[in-house]
């Protein structure tokens, strides 16, 4: 009866074992190296404690050399057990790829590598989304790798990116993210550089070649971004928007004296507005010139008046006030031109097209509001007296309020 007790006990202890064994599951949550010591975070996700009681570690640079470490970590279910191995006498070398296995009291365990990059090739892709930008833009690289291994990878990240190969200029922008400390068996790792591409011409393009720090030797992918030349025609312009654009924080107004700024203007008296444009358009050595018809129109809130104010070539001085007619040598006309990617101050004061010195248009009286635009006119030439494609472009200004 004893035997027979004490047969049915180890029975029974031996299947709530087998059973505890199967029920027991982790996995390594974290994973770094602090002052060259390892640091493991291990959850428990299954539903009884666990006992971490040996850690194995062999240096697969090295091949003889193995080790192997008592220790004893209990993790509640649910939980997770941080600084495994910072209490230990040993020191990693990062430039080393290491195999860690973690052993529980029941025999359960999980490994993981360390630095293993470079042990086999791995599944990696670089993607240029998208491959074809227009000048100016953005485009980004995106680096896919999955760990087709059968153990966890660790301090996963891409080496620096090399300067690009190809005609057209691209800049690369910082990494994101900068790396990955755990990469279980399948899963998938995503690093992403923002890149700026710019050309003066169709169809140049930059390529850049990827790898992994440490990764395996010779292993690298490559990506290359198409840049496509916004180019103006007279049969692409209402393809294209924002050709010209204002910077409003630098609009001022004078009627003597000083330059001002803000919407509040005094009325019925003569004044400059002066307003810096840029010229986007990306055609090759193409400027825009202005026509003596760009001006500058108020048009009055509380009925239909208007009032141009039309380019002048210059303000020459405030003090007397005075300005200089929009004219100049050849075709008189065209006299300012706005290169590709410029900023050009214009200013705006004749009550006529190539007014006379010193005569400025009155703005409306007191207690008048309007609405302004820039009402821009020319032609996209090689020169002032050439022909060329005819543009036109009005642009909201501000509002004013005359007092």
């Amino acid at each position: 009866m004893h035997l027979l007790d004490s047969y049915s006990q180890t029975f029974l202890s031996t299947g709530q074992e087998r059973s505890d064994k199967q029920r027991e599951n982790f996995k390594i949550a974290t994973f770094s190296l602090v002052n060259s010591k390892l640091n493991i975070g291990v959850q428990n996700t299954g539903d009884i404690p666990i006992n971490i009681t040996r850690l194995w570690i062999q240096n697969t640079t090295t091949t003889d050399w193995f080790q192997t470490y008592s220790i004893r970590i209990n993790v509640p279910p649910g939980t997770t057990a941080s600084n495994v191995g910072q209490s230990l006498p040993l020191y990693i070398n990062s430039s080393n790829s290491y195999n860690i296995k973690l052993v529980t009291e029941r025999g359960n365990s999980q490994q993981f590598a360390v630095n293993s990059a470079n042990s086999a090739p791995l599944n990696i892709q670089l993607l240029a989304l998208p491959p074809n930008v227009a000048s100016g833009f953005q485009s980004q690289l995106i680096m896919i790798i999955t760990n087709n291994g059968s153990s966890t990878l660790t301090n996963l990240s891409p080496a620096p990116l090399p300067s690009p190969t190809g005609s057209a200029s691209c800049a690369a922008g910082s990494v994101n993210p900068t790396r990955y400390n755990t990469l279980p068996p399948g899963q998938t790792a995503v690093f992403s550089w923002t890149v700026k591409a710019t050309a003066p011409a169709d169809g140049w393009s930059c390529t850049y070649t990827a790898s992994l720090q440490n990764g395996y030797p010779g292993q690298s992918v490559k990506a290359t971004i198409t840049v496509s030349a916004i180019q103006l025609s007279s049969t692409t312009f209402a393809q294209n928007s924002g050709i010209l654009t204002l910077n409003y924080t630098t609009m001022a107004w004078t009627q003597g004296g000083a330059w001002n700024t803000g919407w509040s203007v005094p009325g019925n008296t003569g004044t400059i507005l002066k307003l810096n444009v840029t010229n986007n358009n990306a055609t090759t050595n193409t400027n825009l010139y202005l026509s003596k018809n760009s001006q500058i129109l108020l048009v009055g809130t509380q009925g239909s008046t208007t009032t141009p104010l039309y380019i002048v070539n210059n303000a020459s001085s405030l003090s007397p006030l005075g300005i200089v007619p929009y004219t100049c040598g050849g075709p008189n006309d065209y006299c300012v031109s706005l290169p590709y990617g410029k900023q050009v101050t214009l200013f705006f004061a004749s009550g006529q097209q190539q007014g006379g010195t010193g005569t400025m248009k009155k703005v409306p009286g007191p207690g008048h509001e309007a609405v302004a635009f820039l009402v821009i006119y020319g032609k996209y030439s090689t020169s002032q007296s050439s022909s060329g494609s005819m543009y036109g472009q009005s642009l909201p200004y501000m509002g004013f309020e005359f007092n």
